[in-house]
């Protein structure tokens, strides 16, 4: 409360409820003790200012003392300790400053000497109110720079997992890349050169985000044909492509790198697995808010499938979990002789 007192509301607050409490004062010597309205001011004015200002140092008890290793009993040897020594300065620094205003008047101070016990009773319950309120604005105020703390290291952690697992996408492909082109280097040179320029601007769009940039899907289709030029290159014919991306929705963002491996599987698993023609077919449709882009392939039934470590489709999903904190965007559909891969991206007021 003190810590932060000249910085935030409750310097305001914590004077107008002492002064509330000095108005309550004043109306209880006038009406019920018949102090003179004047000196009634001057009395209320000096024993709220007095606590108040003790009330700081109160504060600071509570704040600074380690609770958690205190037990009841100790806890209650604390405050009794501090009461008694807070009640002492208070009422005792109290009758003796209004003693001196008053010159000693023998009404006035036969008067402090009869509500004695009064005054210290309220003395109590001020410093009971005052202890819990402090103590419920402290806890309050440490949970809140917790959850602060927790949520700074919970992003930590989620841009650590999210960059981990975009790091995997690239070595994967790029393992794939190479292992094509060296296997072009001896039967076909012109086409190896070829794939070797792909893949160089390829890697380069791939590496042109940050770590938390979107990409747009006008990018990202831009992303995905560069990379079927280079599995084109080795597959020639086999591999047919059919796109169908529906008008304005070309600027709706979504996470780089989040389509390719899962182009990258349909032809894993279909041109590769197929020895006839095979397809990939890319779609994106908005619908009811959300874009919905579509990956299908196709593949042969009757063959054994292709084995893989399924890091690529694995990472798209968790990677769309942690980007936008849902577990229902993507969907996989296997027919008898296709397969699917649809996901789900939320939009924003623009789209």
């Amino acid at each position: 409360m003190f810590t932060k007192l000249y910085h935030n509301k409750l310097l305001p607050v914590y004077a107008g409820a002492w002064l509330a409490i000095a108005v309550v004062h004043y109306i209880i010597v006038t009406t019920q003790l018949g102090v003179d309205d004047l000196f009634a001011i001057v009395e209320a004015l000096v024993f709220s200012t007095i606590f108040a200002l003790l009330g700081i140092g109160l504060w600071f008890l509570v704040k600074f003392s380690d609770t958690g290793k205190l037990n009841r009993q100790e806890m209650i040897l604390r405050h009794a300790t501090s009461s008694a020594l807070t009640m002492l300065i208070w009422f005792g620094g109290s009758y003796l400053l209004l003693g001196l205003i008053s010159g000693h008047e023998p009404g006035y101070m036969t008067m402090l000497n009869n509500t004695m016990v009064v005054r210290v009773l309220a003395g109590l319950l001020l410093y009971t109110v005052l202890v819990t309120v402090s103590y419920l604005l402290i806890n309050n105020q440490n949970l809140k720079e917790r959850k602060a703390r927790e949520e700074v290291l919970q992003n930590l952690l989620h841009e650590s997992e999210l960059n981990s697992l975009r790091a995997q996408i690239k070595p994967h492909f790029l393992f794939n890349s190479l292992n094509s082109i060296s296997s072009l280097t001896v039967t076909n040179p012109e086409k190896a050169q070829e794939m070797v320029i792909n893949l160089s601007e390829f890697m380069r769009y791939s590496l042109s985000f940050s770590d938390n940039k979107m990409s747009t899907l006008k990018q990202e289709l831009y992303h995905l044909r560069l990379y079927l030029e280079i599995e084109k290159v080795r597959f020639g014919g086999r591999l047919a492509v059919d796109e169908s991306i529906e008008d304005g929705i070309l600027d709706w963002p979504l996470p780089p790198m989040i389509l390719q491996p899962l182009v990258e599987n349909a032809v894993k698993h279909g041109v590769y697995d197929t020895p006839g023609q095979s397809f990939v077919k890319i779609s994106g449709v908005k619908n009811n808010g959300w874009l919905e882009i579509s990956v299908i392939n196709n593949f042969d039934p009757d063959l054994p499938s292709r084995k893989g470590t399924g890091t690529g489709l694995s990472n798209v999903m968790k990677r769309m979990q942690m980007v936008y904190n849902m577990t229902n965007l993507a969907k996989i559909t296997k027919t008898e002789n296709t397969f699917e891969v649809k996901l789900k991206i939320p939009g924003n007021d623009k789209n």
